[in-house]
Order: structure tokens, then sequence, then C-alpha cells
């Protein structure tokens, strides 16, 4: 398992959008995903130490009309995107680039596209040359592990926006929103921690073997898990699921 992971985001418009109609999308669909505003404002917000766990999101636009979210977090990207493409009838591209730190030493860094049109995500292909100068952390780096990795992740997203992405992109409001989703409390922590898995998939299904039921997941990067749970537990699993509806539209 990765010992750090950080991510950065752009979702931005393929076709001119004020920034206005982008951000109100942005908000709703922050709303409905369990997410609460902490910061606005035309400067960034002031460095929290300790980090308060919310997530920085940049409006942004350009000259051409165009208008983009810049974000700090990885797993809320897709849902946001859907949901706003959903509210706007303009097409959305998705540039992510996200890093992970394993052990001591070895970097992993990844460059992903996406296309939403009408609440559909299409996945396109990236160039692998955007990452092809991550290299292993040097010893000198380990002290700062953090800022290492975010070294690498900021390179690789810098070369994936000039080739893939909308230029000409200027920040016009901070804000910061942090997830308060309210904590299910299940009979075991294996489905504790299968809820975490859900929570950071790209998709899920269910199917039935004999007693069992089984749950498929996809995560990042196309690795697939599954767990086998019995009847009840399916039951308190669908339970818990009915009340967040950006997980159920991951459910193939």
């Amino acid at each position: 398992m990765a010992t750090i992971r950080q991510a950065t985001a752009l979702i931005e418009t393929r076709g001119p959008c004020k920034l206005p109609k982008l951000e109100t999308a942005m908000e709703k669909a922050l709303a409905d995903l369990g997410w609460e505003r902490t910061y606005e404002g035309k400067e960034a917000p002031p460095p929290v130490d300790p980090p308060d766990g919310a997530a920085h999101f940049v409006l942004m636009s350009n000259e051409d009309g165009a208008a983009a979210i810049q974000i700090n977090e990885e797993l809320v990207v897709r849902d946001l995107a859907r949901i706003v493409s959903e509210k706007l009838d303009v097409a959305l591209l998705v540039l992510l680039t996200t890093g992970s730190l394993f052990g001591r030493r070895s970097v992993e860094v990844v460059c992903r596209k996406f296309e939403f049109k009408s609440g559909a995500a299409t996945e396109l292909p990236v160039m692998a040359a955007h990452t092809r100068d991550v290299s292993d952390v040097e010893h000198n780096e380990l002290r700062q592990a953090d800022n290492a990795l975010r070294t690498r992740i900021n390179g690789a997203n810098e070369s994936l926006l000039r080739a893939e992405g909308t230029a000409g992109f200027k920040a016009k409001k901070f804000t910061k929103f942090k997830r308060n989703v309210q904590a299910v409390k299940f009979s075991s922590p294996r489905l504790g921690r299968l809820m975490e898995q859900l929570e950071a998939c790209e998709s899920f299904s269910v199917a039935e073997e004999g007693a069992q039921r089984i749950v498929k997941l996809v995560l990042a990067g196309g690795a697939k898990s599954m767990s086998y749970l019995k009847p009840e537990e399916l039951a308190e699993l669908e339970k818990a699921l009915s009340t967040r509806p950006e997980l159920v539209r991951r459910r193939a």
C-alpha cells in the first residue's frame, strides 16, 4: 500500500461557459455529495497547520470563454464532473494526475484523461511521456517525502496540461470544501473496510454465488478486488449505500 498518495486535477469546459454558471453547478453538486464550503475569496486561503481535511477548489476562466475547476483531491473529481456535466449543456474534460510513494523510495505517477457528456464518462488515452521523468526518491529527499512526491506530480501535470488542456486559464476565485458525510457504524470491521474501498473505487457490481453475494470492485488503475458477503451483510451494506447517491452511480 502507498504510504503517501496525492493528486491534482482540472475539470474544464470544452466550449464557452460562463464562470458563474459553472460555479453554481459545482456548488450544487458538492452539496449533493455531502461537502460543505469552509472558505471563499479572491486570494488563496492561508495554509493550515495541522491540515483541516478540506479540499481546495479553484475556479478559473480564459479569454476564449471557457471555464475550469482546479482540485487538489482525487476521490471527488469524477463524481463532481459527472454531476456537473448533467447540469451543463457543454462537454467537460477531466485531466487527472495522481502520485503514490511506496515505502521509502518507490514513486508512481499516473496521468489520466476523461470526457464527460450529460453524465456519461469516457476515458481517453494519454501519452506516457508525461511521466517519463518520474524516478525514485533520492536519499536527501526522504525528509520531505510529501514535497518530493508533489514536485513529481506537478511536473507530470504541467506536461499533461500543456499537451492536452486548454491554454490561458487564470484563477478567479478560491474556495475550500470539506466532506461532511455521517460515518456508518457497521456490525463488523470488514464491512467498514469494504465501504472504504467502495469510496475509492471506480466501479462495482454485486453478483450471487449460491448462498453468498459477491461485491466486485474495479479500483484505480484497473486493479480488481472482490468480497464475499452473507445476505444479511449485503443488506447492511445496501442500507449504507442508500445514503450515498454518488457511490450508487458507480454501480454497474
